[in-house]
């Protein structure tokens, strides 16, 4: 019967899952074919403004360290997997699409440096920030459990 519960919660993450890994991807993916254009037509600035890049790259970590306590935050109401029978899909799904909008929002400060002069480099890095951020921190069947 436990078995029973804990492959309903399995399949249940695995499509949260997966719509958020869409949302991320094409955000990151949008990021990216804007972030190309936007250096071959030459609309952003010519020099590279370091100190702002850096910036947004602490901003980045100071992001995924709240996605991490937004996650504990919003998953706690929930309790264990075993004292409540009502996690469903509906109620996991907003935690999931901000931790995915969080995700996002990382790729989109990778365009924000491409605007302001760093090469497609500096984008990429960003993207793939984001997407490792979500594989990070999503949520999973332990975390229900604790």
């Amino acid at each position: 019967m436990d078995n029973d519960h804990g492959t309903d919660y399995s399949s249940i993450l695995a499509r949260l899952s997966i719509i958020a890994m869409y949302i991320v991807l094409g955000i990151g993916l949008a990021a990216i074919i804007a972030g190309y254009l936007i250096i071959q037509s030459g609309s952003g600035q010519q020099t590279e403004n370091i100190l702002f890049r850096n910036i947004l790259f602490v901003l980045c970590l100071v992001e995924l360290a709240a996605i991490q306590f937004l996650k504990r935050q919003l998953l706690s109401k929930y309790g264990s997997v075993e004292s409540s029978k009502n996690i469903s899909y509906q109620t996991l799904l907003p935690p999931t699409l901000v931790i995915a909008a969080m995700c996002s929002a990382i790729s989109v400060y990778g365009l924000v440096a491409v605007i302001l002069g760093s090469s497609l480099e500096v984008l990429l890095l960003f993207v793939a920030v984001s997407l490792i951020g979500y594989q990070l921190f999503r949520i999973r069947e332990r975390d229900l459990k604790s």
